[in-house]
């Protein structure tokens, strides 16, 4: 089985910019400077725009930082230069536990662009015919997600007895389309979309190329991939971290969400509630 750390084991970058944002908005003596890590994109729209905002309300600084590494995010909050990350969702974090033999906390749940089937070189899912290329991110749990969107196409059908959040090219027991599968780093699928039919591609990744919403051909469905704000277990009872979870279950998070992201996207559960 693919682990998520042989994938992902070459660093891509962080960006040489990052917001550091000092102002405060009240007479409160700063607590602390938040160090943040995100994926581009609309994760990283949520902090500049809002959530780094209301910490500063609260008298907190946070520092802002943009990777499109898989790992590097989470060995900073393990290293302790991060005191939180914004990029992943819960079996992508369990993996990472596993296999790094950490304890990373999800904090709390953030709105999520929903992995999707995207128009690339065929334009519709009718196109569809034998040899037709489909790139797919490759680590361990976006692979399986993607495999799951074909099967539910009809395009592949996988062993029902394989686990459906590891599942991989191995459990594939029919594929009566003969598709082509090709596993592509997750950051690269949008740039590999001039070489193959379809692809499938992670909804912040497809926000931050600003691909239109109309290229969706279908999306997953549920919300168990709805990604979260992760910082070190023995952070979670930090006034900073309970600060963090306010401001994403306010009404007023809520309402910047609605009228700034497109309403495919999954809320979280909590939400709902």
């Amino acid at each position: 089985m693919k682990k998520i750390l042989l994938l992902l084991s070459s660093l891509f970058f962080i960006t040489a910019c990052s917001d550091n944002a000092t102002t405060q908005t009240s007479n409160a003596t700063p607590q602390k400077t938040i160090r943040i890590i995100s994926s581009p994109g609309d994760f990283t729209d949520m902090i500049r725009h809002y959530i780094g905002p209301e910490l500063q309300k609260r008298g907190y600084q946070y520092d802002l930082k943009e990777s499109t590494n898989g790992i590097l995010p989470n060995q900073s909050v393990v290293d302790g230069s991060a005191d939180l990350n914004l990029f992943q969702h819960k079996p992508y974090l369990d993996e990472y536990n596993s296999q790094a033999k950490t304890n990373l906390y999800p904090l709390v749940q953030v709105p999520t662009a929903p992995l999707a089937i995207y128009k690339a070189k065929a334009q519709s899912l009718a196109d569809v015919k034998a040899g037709s290329k489909i790139a797919i991110p490759s680590n361990v749990t976006n692979f399986a997600r993607g495999l799951r969107i074909l099967e539910s196409l009809g395009w592949i059908q996988l062993d029902p007895n394989a686990d459906p959040i590891i599942v991989g090219e191995k459990d594939i027991i029919a594929n009566p389309q003969q598709v082509e599968i090709l596993a592509i780093d997750a950051p690269q699928v949008v740039r590999a979309r001039a070489d193959v039919e379809y692809a499938i591609i992670n909804g912040n990744f497809a926000q931050d190329a600003n691909i239109p919403d109309s290229d969706i051909l279908q999306t997953e469905p549920g919300k168990l991939f709805v990604n979260w704000i992760v910082i070190a277990e023995n952070n979670k009872n930090e006034d900073w971290a309970k600060a963090i979870i306010e401001i994403v279950n306010s009404q007023g998070y809520k309402d910047y969400v609605k009228q700034t992201f497109p309403s495919f996207y999954n809320l979280p559960p909590a939400w709902e509630n």
